[in-house]
């Protein structure tokens, strides 16, 4: 069975890491989830369904299916991709271990990395500057980057998604130091906006 996602977006980062986003998560119906269900695995169907929502059955429907796009493309394709976690709930590829992944998703958009490399990624909708929730989870310098510019909610947006991916690739919660865990790691991070939505990606 294929399913033919209309607006998907592939960004190659390297030679090795591919990032896939999905922005047209409004186009899919009811008969698009039904699709899904003939050729899951019936782990990956139990997950979807276990929404309520319709519009998070697709957003979890489109980020498996991004990922199974992404092994197709770089040709290592064997078998659907099975998952297992480590102790803070990440997940990773239990038979392809020679490769990382990472999935996130906001109301509009989907996004899959697929890398050789230890990764992390967050997405999110550019939305009202939440002035309390970063004065809670920003730095001194963080917070005079925001307040500098003349729409704060586009850095504060930014800046979150960074965290989001770090925390995400370092394979924990949100739990460390989030004020200063840009600063006190070593991993690469790097950011791209795509119409209305920030994503950053993070790698080690």
């Amino acid at each position: 069975m294929t399913v033919v996602l209309k607006g998907l977006i592939l960004q190659i980062i390297n030679a090795v890491m591919k990032i896939y986003l999905f922005d047209s998560i409004e186009d899919l119906g009811e008969d698009f989830v039904k699709q899904c269900v003939t050729f899951f695995p019936h782990w990956r169907t139990e997950q979807m369904m276990a929404y309520k929502h319709h519009s998070n059955r697709v957003r979890n429907a489109v980020a498996y299916l991004l990922l199974v796009k992404a092994l197709k493309d770089i040709g290592v394709m064997s078998g659907m991709p099975e998952f297992d976690y480590n102790e803070h709930g990440k997940p990773f590829l239990k038979n392809y271990p020679d490769w990382y992944f990472n999935i996130s998703h906001c109301k509009t958009a989907v996004v899959c990395v697929l890398s050789r490399k230890i990764v992390g990624i967050d997405v999110e909708d550019i939305g009202k500057f939440r002035e309390q929730l970063a004065k809670y989870s920003f730095n001194d310098d963080e917070l005079k980057m925001i307040y500098e510019e003349n729409n704060p909610a586009d850095m504060f947006y930014k800046l979150w998604t960074q965290k989001e991916a770090v925390f995400k690739c370092l394979g924990m919660g949100i739990t460390h130091d989030i004020k200063n865990v840009l600063v006190n790691n070593d991993v690469n991070v790097i950011s791209f906006r795509h119409g209305n939505i920030w994503i950053s990606l993070a790698e080690r």
